[in-house]
């Protein structure tokens, strides 16, 4: 029998294996958490300490292709809330309700969420973060965000389109670009306790988001401007339901205005109806019209079946299977020849010439100009066009069709394929960006041709023919003095309810100048205008005035100088009170003055001041000072930029480069975020906007220099 003692100690010493035994199965449960799994646990305790906030990258701008701010983004104020840290959400959320928008109910449920962060409001304007900011309310905090401003409004807006709140492009150039204009995100690591209060001095991490670059666009925004001026004039004086304005560069392809009627604001974007978000030059197809006749003449002329001399009797109607043909205007020509029935737009000699050229090969020269596919410029929702099958079309498709009656194409079809005529015979792929800019390397985009699809004698038959419809024929309105225009007038029925409607109309004009080497082509449409319905009343007027201020923005010269005014100082002292009244008058510099002043400076000389945005005061003028106008001409004026309601972009003063070395200049205007172009060699003589002048970040500084006499 062991005694008392034995049996203790025996107990004790198997308390004390058990002890050790489950030291060491903790001591190698501990290695294994630590040492196996240490990292993961150690992955996921930080996942669910830490809160993660994501930072969206600023966009890069969009510029019209002289570097003018079309589209930008700004740093702008977003409110979020740690709802642990907020004391008494009732008492928040009815402070915050009337000032950010939202339903009292709705910011009590965020801010009793059982999470570590919720969104109040994101991308607030000045105002509304000012009047949060008073309440000094705990548990909210704020972080910045960048906000898409279109600077000039409505200008170009169904181009640009609009991006959303998560920084996403969701239409127009906005959308096609937005891997180039979106950036790289970034985010802000924040560690929270178990009651998702923020802990002080603990892990915090900030990635910095990497912003998009830039993208300059072929879009000139003076030619825009005048563009949607005379457009929504026209469509105003009419009662139309709409209108749109091509102006292209024949020999490049480059889109200098896309201007449309009616159109929105993507600044507010949601407040439009979203059929105003779409671009109708490139989704809304529709009969040409007579428009469309010298694709027609283009193709027939190229394949050897009739040129301006070419005899026809036009009894002024035809009769082909299915349908009996009538000239436009009831009348007929008699013997004449295709010259003649070119520029008075004679249906009948057209049905002739169709069928002269034949089904297949009429198809054919469709093809080759573009209007059985899109155009393939890079905007989104690019329509097709609409054209009869081939192997089903009739003898009377082929006859309306060639004078632009039961094919559809879209206005950029149009106007890519007329220029194709304009500049010798080749199809260009339409271009409306210019190039980007990636980290201050300026990437163009050339110009790209895609065919050949007539002859350069061709298209220079058609040219003629155009340039006689517009001093003989039915497009004379369009005439511009100084310059030889070549163009076409068109009205074109509408489709209605599946049937060609004999009220409503669409009036056209497409031309070009000068003639002998265009440097424009520009296609205009009216829809359903109510006063008029003729192209050469309604759409010649607007041609006649874009074409006009885009060859004198584009310092075109004239090829009839002697339709051109004297210079002021040609203007003689004799001459009488009368021919004093309709001299050129010389555009006076209003650039610096107040934004009154100019305007009365401009009524002093009988000129007509047109601000293109609210301001105090001018900043640049077109045209430049001393150009040449017609009394009772306009003068578009870029005031200054001011701060709205919501945000403004960044502008900079244009620094004084006169008297220094290029290598300097191109310090100096660097460091104020300013490009520049450069004439000449030796030192800077002069500088263009000049020192002083407020302009928007990546505006161009033209620079001129010379060689010192000594």
């Amino acid at each position: 029998m062991r005694s008392p003692g034995t049996a203790l100690r025996t107990r004790v010493l198997h308390v004390l294996i058990l002890f050790f035994l489950a030291l060491l199965m903790l001591t190698a449960r501990l290695g294994y958490i630590q040492l196996v799994r240490g990292g993961e646990l150690g992955e996921r305790a930080q996942v669910l300490r830490t809160r993660e906030i994501s930072i969206h990258p600023k966009r890069g701008a969009i510029r019209d292709i002289h570097g003018r701010e079309l589209a930008i983004s700004v740093d702008v104020d977003s409110l979020y809330a740690v709802p642990a840290e907020v004391v008494d959400p009732q008492v928040a959320a009815s402070s915050l309700a009337p000032i950010v928008g939202l339903a009292e109910e709705d910011l009590v449920e965020r801010l009793s969420r059982a999470t570590s962060f919720v969104w109040i409001q994101r991308k607030m304007s000045t105002d509304m973060s000012a009047a949060v900011r008073e309440l000094d309310l705990q548990g909210f905090h704020w972080t910045r965000e960048s906000e898409r401003y279109y600077p000039k409004g409505d200008l170009a807006g169904q181009l640009l389109g609009f991006a959303g709140i998560d920084n996403q492009g969701l239409e127009g150039v906005e959308f096609t670009y937005d891997d180039v204009l979106r950036g790289e995100g970034g985010s802000i690591v924040v560690e929270f306790d178990a009651d998702g209060r923020q802990i002080p001095r603990a892990t915090y991490s900030h990635f910095p988001a990497t912003p998009g670059h830039d993208i300059y666009l072929t879009i000139d925004e003076v030619l825009q401007y005048v563009a949607e001026k005379a457009l929504a004039r026209v469509v105003e004086e009419q009662d139309a339901r709409g209108g749109v304005v091509v102006l292209m560069e024949p020999a490049t392809g480059r889109v200098l205005a896309m201007a449309s009627s009616p159109g929105f604001d993507p600044n507010r974007w949601a407040e439009f109806e979203p059929s105003l978000w779409r671009n109708p030059i490139i989704s809304s197809p529709d009969h040409p019209g007579s428009v469309f006749k010298p694709i027609t003449a283009a193709a027939a002329i190229d394949a050897g079946v009739v040129n301006g001399d070419t005899r026809f009797h036009d009894p002024g109607h035809i009769r082909v299977p299915g349908a009996t043909i009538r000239n436009w205007d009831l009348g007929s020509l008699g013997d004449t020849d295709f010259r003649t029935a070119f520029a008075k737009s004679a249906n009948v000699i057209f049905v002739k010439v169709a069928q002269n050229l034949g089904m297949d090969r009429f198809y054919n020269y469709l093809r080759d100009f573009g209007f059985a596919s899109p155009t393939g410029i890079a905007l989104p929702g690019e329509a097709d066009s609409i054209i009869p099958e081939q192997s089903g079309a009739r003898p009377v498709d082929l006859a309306v069709m060639s004078f632009g009656q039961t094919l559809a194409v879209t206005p950029l079809q149009l106007a890519s394929g007329m220029s194709a005529i304009a500049n010798g015979g080749e199809l260009m792929l339409p271009r409306i960006v210019d190039g980007v800019s990636r980290d201050g390397i300026f990437e163009p985009t050339g110009p790209e041709v895609l065919r050949r699809v007539i002859s350069e004698q061709a298209a220079a038959q058609v040219r003629d023919l155009m340039v006689y419809t517009v001093e003989e024929g039915t497009a004379a309105p369009a005439s511009i003095p100084g310059y030889v225009v070549g163009g076409k007038t068109g009205t074109a029925q509408k489709t209605v309810d599946g049937r060609v409607s004999t009220e409503d109309f669409i009036s056209t004009f497409v031309g070009f100048a000068p003639a002998l080497e265009p440097a424009v082509l520009c296609f205009v449409a009216v829809d359903e205008p109510k006063e008029d319905r003729f192209g050469s009343v309604v759409a010649a007027p607007i041609f006649k005035e874009v074409v006009a201020e885009a060859l004198r923005h584009l310092d075109v010269p004239p090829d009839r100088p002697e339709e051109v005014r004297p210079q002021a100082s040609e203007v003689t002292s004799e001459a009488t009170d009368e021919d004093e009244e309709s001299e050129a008058v010389p555009v006076p510099d209003v650039r610096g003055l107040d934004l009154k002043e100019a305007l009365d400076l401009l009524g002093e000389q009988s000129l007509e001041g047109a601000p293109t945005d609210e301001g105090e005061r001018v900043a640049e003028q077109f045209p430049s000072p001393g150009t040449l106008l017609e009394p009772g001409s306009t003068v578009i004026i870029y005031p200054e930029m001011i701060a709205g309601d919501d945000v403004a972009p960044d502008h900079v003063t244009v620094p004084n480069v006169s008297g220094k070395g290029l290598r300097s200049a191109a310090e100096i205007l660097g460091e104020a975020n300013l490009r520049m172009e450069v004439s000449g060699s030796g030192l800077i003589v002069r500088q263009e906007p000049r020192a002083g002048t407020t302009v928007p970040e990546g505006t161009l500084v033209r620079l001129e220099l010379e060689v010192p006499e000594d």
